[in-house]
């Protein structure tokens, strides 16, 4: 099989949004901290269907962006 560089972006295109949701969820607040972790849980466990569920359903429950 001789290898190409379209397939580097087949096999990373899936991974988009669940990296963007990590991204997410890392740098915003939740009412609390056992939130966050179940929507991380969510998404590394389901990688492409969890992530897609978050952008749908989870932005809506960020309180704001962590406070440095």
């Amino acid at each position: 099989m001789i290898f190409h560089w379209w397939h580097v972006l087949v096999v990373m295109f899936p991974m988009i949004p669940t990296l963007w949701s990590i991204l997410h969820i890392w740098g915003h607040e939740f009412e609390n901290p056992q939130q966050r972790a179940l929507w991380l849980v969510l998404v590394v466990f389901l990688p492409v269907v969890g992530g897609i569920i978050y952008i749908f359903t989870g932005r809506k429950k960020v309180l704001g962006k962590v406070q440095n």
